[in-house]
């Protein structure tokens, strides 16, 4: 049943961020207020919806993950594959 659950909860976020998450965000950041973005959708979102979308952006922000990169290495036969690094920080981190 969690399989259910996971397919049911990824697909309602998949819909959410092809019609409505990227532009709450770009609003958001622009400095709307909930309502106001509401206002300036077109499609239908709820408050609570819109109110979801910002958390998560503000989480996404702030989390150590904004502390890394991915760079790409080459092996000696054309492998390619990817690692996740930590950013030097400007401070000398």
């Amino acid at each position: 049943m969690a399989e259910g659950r996971y397919f049911k909860e990824a697909l309602a976020n998949f819909a959410s961020e092809a019609a409505y998450a990227g532009a709450v965000r770009h609003l958001y950041d622009m400095g709307y207020s909930v309502e106001q973005i509401r206002r300036n959708l077109l499609y239908p979102v709820s408050v609570q919806q819109i109110e979801k979308v910002i958390d998560e952006y503000r989480k996404r922000q702030e989390s150590p993950e904004a502390d890394y990169e991915y760079v790409q290495d080459v092996d000696q036969y054309g492998k390619r594959s990817f690692r996740r690094i930590k950013k030097p920080r400007a401070g000398g981190d």
